[in-house]
Protein backbone atom coordinates (compact mmCIF):
# COMPACT_ATOMS: atom_id res chain seq x y z
CA UNK A 1 0.00 0.00 0.00
CA UNK A 2 1.47 3.32 -1.06
CA UNK A 3 0.84 7.00 -0.49
CA UNK A 4 2.26 9.15 -3.25
CA UNK A 5 2.47 12.91 -3.31
CA UNK A 6 0.62 14.00 -6.43
CA UNK A 7 2.24 16.30 -8.93
CA UNK A 8 0.39 19.38 -10.08
CA UNK A 9 0.95 20.97 -13.46
CA UNK A 10 -0.35 24.29 -14.73
CA UNK A 11 -3.80 24.18 -16.30
CA UNK A 12 -4.60 25.99 -19.49
CA UNK A 13 -7.94 27.76 -19.80
CA UNK A 14 -10.80 25.45 -20.74
CA UNK A 15 -14.24 26.14 -22.16
CA UNK A 16 -17.20 25.34 -19.92
CA UNK A 17 -20.65 25.83 -21.39
CA UNK A 18 -23.53 25.65 -18.91
CA UNK A 19 -27.21 24.88 -19.45
CA UNK A 20 -29.78 25.81 -16.77
CA UNK A 21 -32.16 23.06 -15.59
CA UNK A 22 -35.68 24.49 -15.23
CA UNK A 23 -36.86 24.16 -11.62
CA UNK A 24 -34.16 21.66 -10.70
CA UNK A 25 -32.86 20.94 -7.22
CA UNK A 26 -29.83 18.91 -6.09
CA UNK A 27 -28.63 17.62 -9.44
CA UNK A 28 -26.61 14.54 -8.54
CA UNK A 29 -25.39 12.11 -11.19
CA UNK A 30 -24.93 12.09 -14.96
CA UNK A 31 -24.28 9.30 -17.47
CA UNK A 32 -23.94 8.83 -21.22
CA UNK A 33 -27.03 7.19 -22.69
CA UNK A 34 -27.31 4.68 -25.53
CA UNK A 35 -29.20 7.29 -27.58
CA UNK A 36 -26.26 9.68 -27.96
CA UNK A 37 -27.52 12.01 -25.22
CA UNK A 38 -26.57 12.56 -21.58
CA UNK A 39 -28.96 11.60 -18.78
CA UNK A 40 -28.96 12.97 -15.24
CA UNK A 41 -30.79 12.60 -11.95
CA UNK A 42 -32.01 15.41 -9.73
CA UNK A 43 -34.13 15.68 -6.59
CA UNK A 44 -37.46 14.50 -8.02
CA UNK A 45 -36.88 14.09 -11.77
CA UNK A 46 -34.75 12.41 -14.41
CA UNK A 47 -33.36 14.62 -17.16
CA UNK A 48 -32.01 14.25 -20.66
CA UNK A 49 -29.65 16.73 -22.30
CA UNK A 50 -28.61 16.62 -25.95
CA UNK A 51 -25.00 17.42 -26.95
CA UNK A 52 -26.29 20.83 -28.07
CA UNK A 53 -27.77 21.52 -24.62
CA UNK A 54 -31.51 20.90 -25.06
CA UNK A 55 -32.87 19.66 -21.71
CA UNK A 56 -36.01 17.57 -21.15
CA UNK A 57 -37.25 16.52 -17.70
CA UNK A 58 -39.29 13.42 -16.82
CA UNK A 59 -41.29 12.84 -13.62
CA UNK A 60 -41.14 9.39 -11.96
CA UNK A 61 -44.53 8.13 -10.75
CA UNK A 62 -43.40 8.11 -7.10
CA UNK A 63 -43.72 11.46 -5.34
CA UNK A 64 -40.55 13.00 -3.79
CA UNK A 65 -38.41 10.22 -5.18
CA UNK A 66 -35.05 11.76 -4.15
CA UNK A 67 -33.23 10.46 -7.22
CA UNK A 68 -29.53 9.71 -6.84
CA UNK A 69 -27.50 7.44 -9.15
CA UNK A 70 -28.04 6.82 -12.87
CA UNK A 71 -26.40 4.48 -15.39
CA UNK A 72 -26.92 3.10 -18.88
CA UNK A 73 -28.16 -0.49 -18.83
CA UNK A 74 -27.40 -3.37 -21.20
CA UNK A 75 -31.02 -3.26 -22.41
CA UNK A 76 -30.73 0.15 -24.10
CA UNK A 77 -32.46 1.97 -21.22
CA UNK A 78 -31.28 4.15 -18.34
CA UNK A 79 -31.55 2.91 -14.75
CA UNK A 80 -31.67 5.17 -11.70
CA UNK A 81 -32.03 4.92 -7.92
CA UNK A 82 -34.71 6.57 -5.80
CA UNK A 83 -33.96 6.98 -2.11
CA UNK A 84 -37.48 5.92 -1.14
CA UNK A 85 -36.51 2.31 -1.88
CA UNK A 86 -37.10 2.15 -5.63
CA UNK A 87 -35.02 1.34 -8.70
CA UNK A 88 -36.29 3.14 -11.80
CA UNK A 89 -35.95 2.34 -15.48
CA UNK A 90 -36.46 4.97 -18.17
CA UNK A 91 -36.48 4.41 -21.90
CA UNK A 92 -34.79 6.89 -24.26
CA UNK A 93 -38.28 8.20 -25.06
CA UNK A 94 -39.05 8.87 -21.38
CA UNK A 95 -41.26 5.93 -20.33
CA UNK A 96 -40.57 5.14 -16.66
CA UNK A 97 -41.07 1.86 -14.80
CA UNK A 98 -40.35 1.53 -11.06
CA UNK A 99 -39.33 -1.54 -9.07
CA UNK A 100 -39.69 -1.46 -5.27
CA UNK A 101 -36.94 -2.99 -3.15
CA UNK A 102 -37.80 -5.52 -0.41
CA UNK A 103 -38.49 -3.93 2.99
CA UNK A 104 -40.94 -1.25 4.05
CA UNK A 105 -39.75 0.60 7.18
CA UNK A 106 -37.23 1.99 7.18
CA UNK A 107 -37.15 1.97 3.39
CA UNK A 108 -33.98 0.69 1.71
CA UNK A 109 -31.80 3.61 0.65
CA UNK A 110 -30.23 2.84 -2.77
CA UNK A 111 -27.33 5.04 -3.87
CA UNK A 112 -25.07 4.49 -6.87
CA UNK A 113 -25.90 2.11 -9.73
CA UNK A 114 -23.80 0.53 -12.50
CA UNK A 115 -24.13 -2.01 -15.29
CA UNK A 116 -22.50 -5.30 -14.32
CA UNK A 117 -20.52 -7.77 -16.42
CA UNK A 118 -23.37 -10.29 -16.07
CA UNK A 119 -26.00 -8.28 -17.95
CA UNK A 120 -27.67 -6.99 -14.77
CA UNK A 121 -27.61 -3.68 -12.89
CA UNK A 122 -25.86 -3.46 -9.52
CA UNK A 123 -26.43 -0.84 -6.82
CA UNK A 124 -25.42 0.09 -3.28
CA UNK A 125 -27.72 0.42 -0.28
CA UNK A 126 -26.82 2.41 2.83
CA UNK A 127 -26.76 0.48 6.11
CA UNK A 128 -29.73 1.00 8.43
CA UNK A 129 -29.17 0.45 12.16
CA UNK A 130 -32.69 -0.89 12.66
CA UNK A 131 -31.77 -3.85 10.42
CA UNK A 132 -28.65 -4.72 12.38
CA UNK A 133 -26.27 -2.26 10.73
CA UNK A 134 -26.18 -4.32 7.57
CA UNK A 135 -25.82 -2.58 4.24
CA UNK A 136 -26.54 -4.33 0.98
CA UNK A 137 -25.24 -4.64 -2.52
CA UNK A 138 -28.23 -5.12 -4.79
CA UNK A 139 -28.63 -6.73 -8.18
CA UNK A 140 -31.60 -6.13 -10.46
CA UNK A 141 -32.22 -7.89 -13.75
CA UNK A 142 -33.48 -5.94 -16.74
CA UNK A 143 -36.87 -7.58 -16.04
CA UNK A 144 -36.89 -6.10 -12.52
CA UNK A 145 -36.01 -9.12 -10.37
CA UNK A 146 -34.08 -7.94 -7.29
CA UNK A 147 -31.52 -9.89 -5.26
CA UNK A 148 -29.73 -8.34 -2.26
CA UNK A 149 -26.43 -9.37 -0.69
CA UNK A 150 -25.81 -8.24 2.93
CA UNK A 151 -22.54 -6.43 3.64
CA UNK A 152 -21.65 -5.63 7.25
CA UNK A 153 -21.53 -1.88 7.54
CA UNK A 154 -21.09 -0.48 11.03
CA UNK A 155 -18.41 1.75 12.52
CA UNK A 156 -16.89 1.27 15.96
CA UNK A 157 -19.12 4.11 17.19
CA UNK A 158 -22.19 2.05 16.31
CA UNK A 159 -23.32 4.34 13.52
CA UNK A 160 -24.21 3.11 10.03
CA UNK A 161 -21.78 3.17 7.13
CA UNK A 162 -22.69 4.50 3.71
CA UNK A 163 -22.13 2.08 0.86
CA UNK A 164 -21.56 4.72 -1.79
CA UNK A 165 -20.09 4.21 -5.26
CA UNK A 166 -20.12 1.06 -7.40
CA UNK A 167 -18.51 0.13 -10.73
CA UNK A 168 -17.84 -2.93 -12.85
CA UNK A 169 -14.18 -3.93 -12.72
CA UNK A 170 -11.98 -5.37 -15.48
CA UNK A 171 -11.84 -8.65 -13.51
CA UNK A 172 -15.51 -9.50 -13.98
CA UNK A 173 -16.47 -8.36 -10.46
CA UNK A 174 -18.19 -5.30 -9.00
CA UNK A 175 -16.24 -2.84 -6.85
CA UNK A 176 -17.78 -0.51 -4.26
CA UNK A 177 -16.83 2.07 -1.63
CA UNK A 178 -17.60 1.95 2.10
CA UNK A 179 -17.44 5.62 3.02
CA UNK A 180 -17.45 5.63 6.83
CA UNK A 181 -15.59 2.34 7.18
CA UNK A 182 -12.66 3.46 5.05
CA UNK A 183 -12.64 0.44 2.76
CA UNK A 184 -12.99 -0.58 -0.87
CA UNK A 185 -15.10 -3.67 -1.47
CA UNK A 186 -15.18 -6.26 -4.23
CA UNK A 187 -18.18 -8.49 -4.83
CA UNK A 188 -18.47 -11.32 -7.31
CA UNK A 189 -21.56 -11.71 -9.47
CA UNK A 190 -22.43 -14.59 -7.15
CA UNK A 191 -22.49 -12.28 -4.14
CA UNK A 192 -19.18 -13.09 -2.39
CA UNK A 193 -17.66 -9.90 -0.94
CA UNK A 194 -14.04 -9.10 -0.03
CA UNK A 195 -12.91 -5.83 1.53
CA UNK A 196 -9.63 -3.91 1.39
CA UNK A 197 -8.66 -1.16 3.88
CA UNK A 198 -7.45 2.24 2.66
CA UNK A 199 -4.10 3.34 4.21
CA UNK A 200 -5.20 6.88 5.12
CA UNK A 201 -7.50 6.84 8.19
CA UNK A 202 -10.89 8.47 7.66
CA UNK A 203 -10.38 8.98 3.94
CA UNK A 204 -14.13 8.67 3.22
CA UNK A 205 -14.05 6.94 -0.21
CA UNK A 206 -16.98 8.00 -2.36
CA UNK A 207 -17.24 7.41 -6.14
CA UNK A 208 -15.40 4.70 -8.06
CA UNK A 209 -14.77 3.85 -11.72
CA UNK A 210 -12.82 1.36 -13.82
CA UNK A 211 -9.68 3.04 -15.13
CA UNK A 212 -7.99 2.80 -18.54
CA UNK A 213 -5.05 0.97 -16.93
CA UNK A 214 -6.87 -2.13 -15.66
CA UNK A 215 -7.25 -0.75 -12.12
CA UNK A 216 -10.11 0.86 -10.20
CA UNK A 217 -9.95 4.56 -9.30
CA UNK A 218 -11.91 6.26 -6.54
CA UNK A 219 -12.35 9.64 -4.89
CA UNK A 220 -11.70 10.32 -1.21
CA UNK A 221 -13.72 13.14 0.32
CA UNK A 222 -10.76 14.13 2.51
CA UNK A 223 -8.89 15.23 -0.62
CA UNK A 224 -7.21 12.34 -2.42
CA UNK A 225 -7.64 10.17 -5.49
CA UNK A 226 -7.17 6.47 -4.84
CA UNK A 227 -6.16 3.64 -7.14
CA UNK A 228 -6.69 -0.03 -6.29
CA UNK A 229 -5.48 -3.00 -8.30
CA UNK A 230 -7.76 -6.00 -8.78
CA UNK A 231 -5.61 -7.79 -6.19
CA UNK A 232 -6.32 -5.07 -3.61
CA UNK A 233 -3.15 -2.93 -3.59
CA UNK A 234 -4.06 0.70 -2.85
CA UNK A 235 -2.12 3.81 -3.91
CA UNK A 236 -3.28 7.31 -2.99
CA UNK A 237 -2.58 10.65 -4.69
CA UNK A 238 -3.26 13.82 -2.68
CA UNK A 239 -4.87 16.73 -4.54
CA UNK A 240 -2.49 19.73 -4.34
CA UNK A 241 -5.10 22.47 -3.91
CA UNK A 242 -6.64 20.64 -0.96
CA UNK A 243 -3.25 20.37 0.75
CA UNK A 244 -2.60 24.07 0.10
CA UNK A 245 -5.99 25.15 1.46
CA UNK A 246 -5.45 23.52 4.85
CA UNK A 247 -9.00 22.15 5.03
CA UNK A 248 -10.97 19.52 3.18
CA UNK A 249 -12.51 20.33 -0.18
CA UNK A 250 -12.58 16.76 -1.35
CA UNK A 251 -13.37 15.30 -4.77
CA UNK A 252 -16.71 13.76 -5.69
CA UNK A 253 -17.44 12.13 -9.08
CA UNK A 254 -14.84 10.40 -11.24
CA UNK A 255 -14.79 9.01 -14.78
CA UNK A 256 -12.44 8.07 -17.62
CA UNK A 257 -12.10 10.94 -20.08
CA UNK A 258 -11.85 10.87 -23.87
CA UNK A 259 -8.11 11.45 -23.51
CA UNK A 260 -7.44 8.24 -21.56
CA UNK A 261 -6.96 10.02 -18.21
CA UNK A 262 -9.17 10.10 -15.11
CA UNK A 263 -11.29 13.19 -14.54
CA UNK A 264 -12.96 14.16 -11.27
CA UNK A 265 -15.03 16.93 -9.73
CA UNK A 266 -14.15 18.90 -6.59
CA UNK A 267 -17.58 19.63 -5.17
CA UNK A 268 -16.66 22.35 -2.65
CA UNK A 269 -13.62 23.60 -4.52
CA UNK A 270 -15.43 24.72 -7.71
CA UNK A 271 -12.92 22.75 -9.77
CA UNK A 272 -12.60 19.92 -12.30
CA UNK A 273 -9.46 17.82 -11.97
CA UNK A 274 -7.52 15.45 -14.20
CA UNK A 275 -5.17 12.70 -13.03
CA UNK A 276 -3.07 10.60 -15.36
CA UNK A 277 -2.67 6.85 -14.71
CA UNK A 278 0.81 7.70 -13.35
CA UNK A 279 -0.61 10.17 -10.82
CA UNK A 280 0.02 13.62 -12.31
CA UNK A 281 -2.79 15.97 -11.23
CA UNK A 282 -4.00 19.04 -13.15
CA UNK A 283 -6.83 21.23 -11.87
CA UNK A 284 -9.19 23.47 -13.81
CA UNK A 285 -11.07 25.99 -11.60
CA UNK A 286 -14.42 27.36 -12.73
CA UNK A 287 -14.42 31.10 -13.57
CA UNK A 288 -17.16 31.60 -10.93
CA UNK A 289 -18.18 29.48 -7.95
CA UNK A 290 -19.89 26.19 -8.82
CA UNK A 291 -20.49 22.89 -7.05
CA UNK A 292 -19.79 20.17 -9.66
CA UNK A 293 -20.74 16.66 -8.52
CA UNK A 294 -21.42 14.05 -11.22
CA UNK A 295 -19.14 13.73 -14.26
CA UNK A 296 -19.35 11.62 -17.43
CA UNK A 297 -17.64 11.37 -20.81
CA UNK A 298 -20.05 12.30 -23.59
CA UNK A 299 -20.34 10.85 -27.10
CA UNK A 300 -19.22 14.23 -28.44
CA UNK A 301 -15.70 13.98 -26.98
CA UNK A 302 -16.47 16.39 -24.12
CA UNK A 303 -16.93 15.89 -20.39
CA UNK A 304 -20.37 16.58 -18.94
CA UNK A 305 -21.00 17.78 -15.39
CA UNK A 306 -23.95 17.73 -13.00
CA UNK A 307 -23.63 20.97 -11.02
CA UNK A 308 -25.45 22.03 -7.87
CA UNK A 309 -26.16 25.50 -6.43
CA UNK A 310 -27.02 26.67 -9.01
CA UNK A 311 -28.32 23.54 -10.71
CA UNK A 312 -26.75 23.39 -14.15
CA UNK A 313 -25.50 20.88 -16.68
CA UNK A 314 -21.98 21.78 -17.73
CA UNK A 315 -20.16 20.80 -20.91
CA UNK A 316 -16.39 20.83 -20.40
CA UNK A 317 -14.32 20.97 -23.58
CA UNK A 318 -10.94 19.28 -23.37
CA UNK A 319 -7.82 20.86 -24.85
CA UNK A 320 -6.96 19.86 -28.39
CA UNK A 321 -4.45 17.04 -28.54
CA UNK A 322 -1.12 17.79 -30.24
CA UNK A 323 -0.39 15.80 -33.40
CA UNK A 324 1.40 12.55 -32.59
CA UNK A 325 5.10 12.28 -33.50
CA UNK A 326 6.19 10.00 -36.31
CA UNK A 327 6.17 6.39 -35.06
CA UNK A 328 8.43 3.43 -35.82
CA UNK A 329 7.19 -0.18 -36.06
CA UNK A 330 8.69 -3.03 -33.99
CA UNK A 331 7.84 -6.67 -34.63
CA UNK A 332 7.00 -9.15 -31.87
CA UNK A 333 6.81 -12.92 -31.78
CA UNK A 334 3.05 -13.56 -32.12
CA UNK A 335 1.60 -13.58 -28.62
CA UNK A 336 -1.95 -14.08 -27.32
CA UNK A 337 -2.78 -11.09 -25.13
CA UNK A 338 -6.57 -11.59 -24.69
CA UNK A 339 -8.72 -14.72 -24.73
CA UNK A 340 -12.12 -14.47 -23.04
CA UNK A 341 -12.50 -18.27 -23.22
CA UNK A 342 -9.96 -18.45 -20.41
CA UNK A 343 -10.99 -18.33 -16.73
CA UNK A 344 -12.34 -15.00 -15.49
CA UNK A 345 -9.65 -12.34 -15.15
CA UNK A 346 -8.28 -9.12 -16.56
CA UNK A 347 -7.40 -10.79 -19.89
CA UNK A 348 -9.74 -13.79 -19.80
CA UNK A 349 -13.43 -14.40 -19.19
CA UNK A 350 -16.22 -13.58 -19.03
CA UNK A 351 -17.40 -13.41 -22.64
CA UNK A 352 -18.23 -9.98 -24.03
CA UNK A 353 -21.81 -8.83 -23.46
CA UNK A 354 -23.79 -7.24 -26.26
CA UNK A 355 -23.84 -3.43 -25.95
CA UNK A 356 -21.04 -3.68 -23.40
CA UNK A 357 -17.54 -2.20 -23.45
CA UNK A 358 -14.57 -3.84 -21.74
CA UNK A 359 -11.15 -2.26 -21.14
CA UNK A 360 -7.89 -4.19 -21.45
CA UNK A 361 -4.51 -2.81 -20.36
CA UNK A 362 -2.05 -4.04 -23.03
CA UNK A 363 1.06 -2.15 -21.92
CA UNK A 364 3.76 -4.43 -20.47
CA UNK A 365 2.14 -7.60 -21.81
CA UNK A 366 3.51 -9.78 -24.61
CA UNK A 367 6.45 -7.37 -25.01
CA UNK A 368 4.28 -4.29 -25.61
CA UNK A 369 6.09 -1.38 -23.89
CA UNK A 370 4.29 1.35 -21.95
CA UNK A 371 5.48 3.80 -24.63
CA UNK A 372 3.59 2.00 -27.42
CA UNK A 373 1.02 4.16 -29.22
CA UNK A 374 -0.51 1.42 -31.39
CA UNK A 375 -0.36 -2.34 -31.91
CA UNK A 376 -0.59 -4.67 -34.90
CA UNK A 377 -3.01 -7.49 -34.07
CA UNK A 378 -5.11 -10.36 -35.29
CA UNK A 379 -8.66 -10.16 -33.90
CA UNK A 380 -10.76 -13.33 -33.75
CA UNK A 381 -14.29 -13.83 -32.51
CA UNK A 382 -15.95 -17.16 -31.77
CA UNK A 383 -19.15 -18.61 -30.31
CA UNK A 384 -21.38 -15.52 -30.76
CA UNK A 385 -24.84 -16.38 -29.43
CA UNK A 386 -26.59 -13.76 -31.55
CA UNK A 387 -26.08 -11.81 -34.73
CA UNK A 388 -25.37 -10.20 -36.99
CA UNK A 389 -22.85 -8.42 -34.81
CA UNK A 390 -19.57 -6.55 -34.70
CA UNK A 391 -16.69 -5.55 -32.45
CA UNK A 392 -15.15 -2.10 -32.35
CA UNK A 393 -11.70 -1.74 -30.76
CA UNK A 394 -10.49 1.77 -29.89
CA UNK A 395 -8.28 3.65 -27.39
CA UNK A 396 -9.65 3.32 -23.84
CA UNK A 397 -11.40 6.44 -22.64
CA UNK A 398 -11.87 7.84 -26.13
CA UNK A 399 -15.07 8.18 -28.16
CA UNK A 400 -16.16 4.99 -29.88
CA UNK A 401 -15.75 5.27 -33.68
CA UNK A 402 -18.54 4.31 -36.06
CA UNK A 403 -16.42 1.80 -38.03
CA UNK A 404 -16.26 -1.81 -36.83
CA UNK A 405 -13.08 -3.85 -36.43
CA UNK A 406 -14.63 -7.23 -37.26
CA UNK A 407 -18.14 -8.35 -38.29
CA UNK A 408 -19.80 -11.71 -37.71
CA UNK A 409 -23.03 -13.72 -37.74
CA UNK A 410 -24.49 -15.87 -34.97
CA UNK A 411 -22.42 -19.01 -34.35
CA UNK A 412 -19.65 -17.87 -36.69
CA UNK A 413 -15.89 -17.77 -36.08
CA UNK A 414 -14.14 -14.93 -37.91
CA UNK A 415 -10.80 -13.11 -37.82
CA UNK A 416 -9.34 -9.86 -39.11
CA UNK A 417 -6.00 -8.06 -39.03
CA UNK A 418 -5.83 -4.51 -37.76
CA UNK A 419 -3.61 -1.75 -36.43
CA UNK A 420 -5.16 -0.37 -33.25
CA UNK A 421 -4.33 2.87 -31.49
CA UNK A 422 -3.87 2.68 -27.70
CA UNK A 423 -4.69 5.20 -25.01
CA UNK A 424 -1.89 7.16 -23.34
CA UNK A 425 -1.80 4.46 -20.65
CA UNK A 426 -1.54 1.63 -23.21
CA UNK A 427 -5.15 0.44 -22.88
CA UNK A 428 -7.75 -0.70 -25.37
CA UNK A 429 -11.57 -0.67 -25.23
CA UNK A 430 -13.56 -3.46 -26.91
CA UNK A 431 -17.23 -2.77 -27.70
CA UNK A 432 -19.58 -5.60 -28.66
CA UNK A 433 -22.75 -4.91 -30.63
CA UNK A 434 -24.86 -7.91 -31.62
CA UNK A 435 -28.46 -7.42 -30.47
CA UNK A 436 -28.20 -9.49 -27.29
CA UNK A 437 -26.18 -12.40 -25.96
CA UNK A 438 -22.42 -12.83 -25.75
CA UNK A 439 -19.35 -13.57 -27.85
CA UNK A 440 -15.73 -14.49 -27.17
CA UNK A 441 -12.81 -12.42 -28.44
CA UNK A 442 -9.20 -13.53 -28.99
CA UNK A 443 -6.46 -10.98 -29.63
CA UNK A 444 -2.95 -11.91 -30.84
CA UNK A 445 -0.35 -9.15 -31.07
CA UNK A 446 2.41 -9.22 -33.71
CA UNK A 447 4.05 -5.80 -33.27
CA UNK A 448 3.74 -2.27 -31.96
CA UNK A 449 4.37 1.37 -32.91
CA UNK A 450 6.08 4.02 -30.82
Amino acid sequence: MLLLIGLRVAATAQTVTEFPIPGASRTAAIAAGPDGNLWFSEYTKVGRVTPSGVITLFNPPSFSSFNNGIAAGPDGNLWFTEQVGIIGRITPTGEITEFSLPGTFPSPYPGAIAAGPDGNLWFTETAVLDTGAVGRIGRITTAGVVTEFPVTAIMSSGTAVALSGIAAGPDGNLWFTKTGENKIGRITTGGVATEFPIPTPGSDPSFITAGPDGNLWFTEETGQIGRITTSGVVTEFPIPSVIASGFTMGPSGITVGPDGNLWFTEFLNSTVGRITPSGVVTEFPFPSWRAPRGIAAGPDGNLWLAEQAPDLIGRFTLPALPPPPAASFYTLTPCRVIDTRDPAGSYGGPALLSEGTRVFALADRCGIPSSATAVAVNIAITQPTNGPGFLTLFPAGGPRPIASSVNFSAGQTRANNAILALSSSGSLSVYCGQGGGTTHVILDVTGYFR
